[in-house]
């Protein structure tokens, strides 16, 4: 593992893997191992070599494998996942795990699932359409065929008629009822 370490830190990363897969052999617990594994083969595939990411994702499962409550193996295993597009293979081997889970690990499948869940709709990049709300025929018609022109009409008769001025306040009020409902079309149709 040490000298794992050691060519790791110097990105020698074909004899880090070397020395990984050695200590494997001989490891009673391979979780740090694995993970280490997992880490130059990833760091291998960042380099171009993307059928590395498969490596380390089998290295990940070797980890959880060692060591089933390792929340870092599970999130990095995600992770991979993601990058390379197999979220929807690694949610079908969570939920096959989470049918299989002994009694109270459930949650952390379910976690596991629900992490898998988000980060698929992020990788989809799911744009939420836009409503474009349309008024029904008969609101449409009811405004802008008859309201408007009726509102039009009394404010123009109250300003030529001096005997219909005291109707100016109505034919502003239907006017502003108008100006209200064009208000909530245009707000509803750009969200």
């Amino acid at each position: 593992m040490e000298l794992g370490e050691r060519r790791l830190e110097r990105d020698e990363l074909d004899e880090a893997i070397h020395y990984y897969n050695a200590a494997l052999k001989e490891s009673p617990s391979p979780h740090a191992a694995y993970l280490r594994l997992a880490e130059a083969y990833s760091r291998k595939a960042r380099k171009g070599e993307r059928v590395f990411y498969v490596l380390a994702m089998e290295s990940l499962r070797g980890a959880i494998k060692a060591e089933p409550s390792a929340e870092d193996a599970h999130y990095k295993l995600i992770a991979i996942a993601m990058k390379t597009g197999k979220l929807g293979d690694l949610a079908v081997e969570y939920r096959e795990k989470l049918k299989n889970a002994p009694a109270g690990k459930e949650k952390e499948f379910e976690t596991y699932l629900k992490r898998i869940y988000l980060l698929s709709l992020l990788e989809n990049d799911v744009k939420v359409p836009p409503v474009r709300h349309k008024p029904l025929l008969f609101v449409k018609v009811f405004f802008d065929c008859i309201l408007l022109p009726f509102g039009t009409a009394i404010i123009l008769t109250a300003n030529i008629l001096p005997k219909a001025r005291p109707s100016l306040g109505i034919g502003i009020f239907i006017f502003g009822c108008y100006a209200v409902y064009r208000l909530l079309v245009y707000f509803f149709s750009r969200r």
